[in-house]
Formats: structure tokens, C-alpha cells, sequence
């Protein structure tokens, strides 16, 4: 994994294998997966994703790796963790962005028990983005209304409060849904009776 990597860093192959490598063989070292290790030395990766059964990983993940290392789906490869201001144009642009702590496998990584379980979660919220065309298209047109509204003056007082901007940081970077339940999460964190100045985001 680490000429892998050294490659993937090089340039010389792209976001999609490095993310299938690293999963496989982060899997298989967190999971003391012996079977697994075997796999890895005598047959190629995309079987492995095919053929193996990859305990308490959602079928979601797999596929959204799967259609990524296609070409499919449009996702991209990151050591850092993006701003969710990062992630929403990420999104707004129709792409998905993705995490892989390559150097610290053990520590938790934001909500997740640690980088394998980010790297995941973000499969999973890369299928729920991806998998359906009309969603995608819905999410893509949501995020990019947001985007554009963010240089005027709509959510500037409302930013300033901590726990509003909390929640609206999750509404933007970590929600992959459709538009009636972004409209009614908006209207929930949204005091009473000022939601008519955001319908507009869902017209």
C-alpha cells in the first residue's frame, strides 16, 4: 500500500485506485481479516470488491466505490477534511468529495471511530448523492442556490448564531436527501415565521 500511495501522491494513478486499495487493505489490518490478506496477494482488487464480503460495511459503500472506480460517479480524494463550505461547492459543482487519512489510522476522525470509518461514511454520502439521477440533479441545483445565496446578506445574522450555524453546517456538507426533507429541516432550525425568505431555494 505504501508505493500506492507514493504513486497516488506522484500523480501516476488516480483518486479511485488509491481509494480502493486503501480501503481493501485498511479493512483487512483493522479487521485482523487473514482471508482477506490472502485475497490481496493472489487476486485484483475490483474482484475482491466484487466477490468479497465485507462484514458491517453498508452495500451502499461498495457500490459508490465500485461506480467511482468506473468513471460513473464523479467523486474526489482528499487527506484533509474540507470546510463544509468546501463541501458544498464540492456538491453545488456535482462532485463529492472524499477523506482518507493515510497516516493516522487509529484516531477518531470528527463523529467517526477513525479514518476507515470516515473514509466510509463518505462512500455512503457519495451513493446517496449519486445513485438516484433526478436526486443528484435536485441536490446539485439546492446546493448551488445556497452557494449563490451566501453572497448576499440572507444568512449573515443567522450565522452569527452558534448553535443555527452548527446546523446549517450539516444541512450543507453532511445531508444528502431529497428536497422536502431539506425544506423541512430548514424550516425546523429557521426561527417561526421568516421561512417564506428561503423558499425561493426550493422553487
Amino acid at each position: 500500500m505504501e508505493q500506492t500511495y507514493r504513486s497516488w501522491k506522484a500523480g501516476d494513478i488516480s483518486d479511485s485506485q488509491m481509494a480502493m486499495v486503501y480501503f481493501i487493505h485498511r479493512f483487512a489490518i483493522d479487521n485482523e481479516d487473514k482471508k482477506l490478506k490472502k485475497l490481496i496477494r493472489d487476486i485484483p482488487y475490483e474482484q475482491i470488491l466484487e466477490k468479497y464480503q465485507f462484514k458491517k460495511i453498508k452495500g451502499k459503500a461498495i457500490t459508490c466505490l465500485q461506480k467511482w472506480i468506473s468513471g460513473e460517479w464523479n467523486l474526489t480524494l482528499s487527506e484533509r477534511i474540507f470546510t463544509p463550505y468546501e463541501v458544498l461547492n464540492f456538491q453545488a459543482r456535482g462532485i463529492r468529495p472524499v477523506t482518507m487519512r493515510f497516516n493516522d489510522t487509529t484516531s477518531p476522525v470528527m463523529h467517526r471511530k477513525n479514518s476507515l470509518d470516515f473514509f466510509v461514511h463518505d462512500l455512503e454520502h457519495g451513493y446517496m448523492f449519486f445513485h438516484d439521477e433526478y436526486l443528484k440533479q435536485m441536490q446539485k441545483t439546492f446546493f448551488h442556490r445556497i452557494e449563490s445565496s451566501l453572497e448576499t446578506d440572507l444568512w449573515k445574522n443567522r450565522l452569527q448564531d452558534k448553535e443555527f450555524r452548527e446546523k446549517f453546517y450539516y444541512m450543507i456538507s453532511d445531508m444528502n436527501s431529497h428536497r422536502e426533507h431539506y425544506k423541512a429541516y430548514l424550516r425546523s432550525i429557521l426561527p417561526v415565521g421568516v421561512f417564506s425568505q428561503y423558499e425561493f431555494l426550493f422553487e
